[in-house]
């Protein structure tokens, strides 16, 4: 039996924060790309309720964060990996992009009630330690009508695009972001973490019973990703 990873924050940061340098290049060689195309999904999707204000939650290296930033929002970031946090900077120095990114964690937003219209999450609500009380905070900070967005790995339900996606993740993920990143746990930990998460209907149903509303889920690339949604409603 796979032991279930190790998500306590500290062992989350000093992960993140020893691949970070490479962290960019494997996630865009390791997807062929394609994880690109799931956050524009998201941005399309989001933009369709005219956000002002955001708070991009578990940012790593700001590609969510920039995308929105270049939609004419203004933007807000938090991630608990300080390098992770280094990365997105310098890359968001370069366009010029005013982003305000700050090392937190999910369980202890540090801003104020009903302070965004929007909060996105690319890949990382599965590595959150506490993830009630996250989505509690997440709650708490959005606006009456805000929307919180999810992109999150899942195992697709075909059961031949299944075994191909788990042999992929289980077996070559690991060998090459191992050899690229000289740190085989981190990429290895990846389809662990996937998956000991909620998926589908199961992790909607979390975010209802965390009182978001009108929650949905979209399958992208035939279920290697899911786009979950939900509202604050009240």
């Amino acid at each position: 039996m796979t032991a279930l990873p190790d998500k306590s924050k500290s062992g989350i940061s000093a992960m993140f924060n020893s691949i970070a340098k490479n962290y960019d290049f494997l996630n865009h060689l390791l997807s062929l790309g394609i994880d690109k195309k799931w956050r524009k999904i998201l941005i399309r999707h989001i933009m369709k309720r005219e956000p002002k204000t955001a708070l991009d939650i578990a940012c790593g290296t700001g590609d969510i964060s920039i995308a929105l930033w270049k939609k004419g929002l203004k933007v807000s970031a938090i991630d608990i990996a300080e390098k992770m946090i280094d990365v997105a900077r310098e890359k968001s120095g370069k366009i010029g992009a005013k982003i305000k990114f700050i090392c937190a964690s999910a369980d202890s937003v540090p801003f104020e009630d009903c302070s965004f219209d929007l909060v996105t999450i690319g890949f990382g609500i599965r590595n959150f330690d506490i993830r009630g009380e996250s989505l509690l905070e997440i709650r708490r900070v959005l606006k009456q009508g805000g929307e919180l967005a999810i992109l999150e790995f899942a195992t697709p339900k075909n059961r031949l695009w299944r075994w191909i996606f788990k042999s992929y993740f289980t077996k070559v993920v690991p060998i090459i972001g191992g050899i690229i990143s000289k740190k085989r746990y981190a990429y290895s930990y990846l389809p662990v973490s996937v998956d000991s998460f909620p998926q589908y209907e199961e992790f909607a149903s979390e975010l209802e019973h965390f009182g978001f509303k009108d929650v949905q889920f979209i399958t992208l690339s035939g279920g290697v990703a899911i786009l979950y949604t939900g509202k604050k409603i009240d």
